[in-house]
């Protein structure tokens, strides 16, 4: 899962997601970028990091915002994994609207994985190399 073979997910903008200006309110993209990095943790292989006493958590999250997503537009949001440090994965993320391409929204998320301790854990294995 790197830049140029992005993990992807499909979204349909819902009209509860819109603000007063009729655009997607900009912590809905939050919830898209969380969404998708659930989808991947799901192909990745979620449940085994579960059992293990594993999970990731948020440290920080970036977004510059570009252009609004309006409702009933459809999106692609990417994600890839730009770093993989000892304890940490570094995301790439971005939100493009399918029927122009346009890059809506770019982010980057740095997730920790911590144990049962709450405590930093050596990242698994198959997540290293899915960097």
């Amino acid at each position: 899962m790197n830049k140029n073979s992005p993990f992807q997910i499909e979204i349909t903008v819902r009209g509860y997601e819109l603000d007063a200006f009729n655009h997607v309110n900009h912590a809905v993209y939050l919830q898209y970028f969380e969404h998708a990095r659930w989808m991947a943790f799901k192909e990745l292989g979620l449940d085994a990091l579960s059992e293990a006493g594993l999970a990731f958590v948020v440290r920080r999250a970036a977004v510059d915002y570009f252009e609004p997503a309006r409702l009933f537009d459809e999106l692609y949001v990417r994600l890839w994994i730009e770093r993989a440090g000892t304890t940490s994965l570094t995301f790439g993320q971005d939100l493009v609207r399918k029927n122009d391409q346009q890059v809506l929204a770019l982010a980057e998320i740095v997730a920790v994985c911590i144990g049962a301790n709450g405590r930093p854990h050596p990242l698994p294995q198959q997540w290293k190399q899915a960097s």
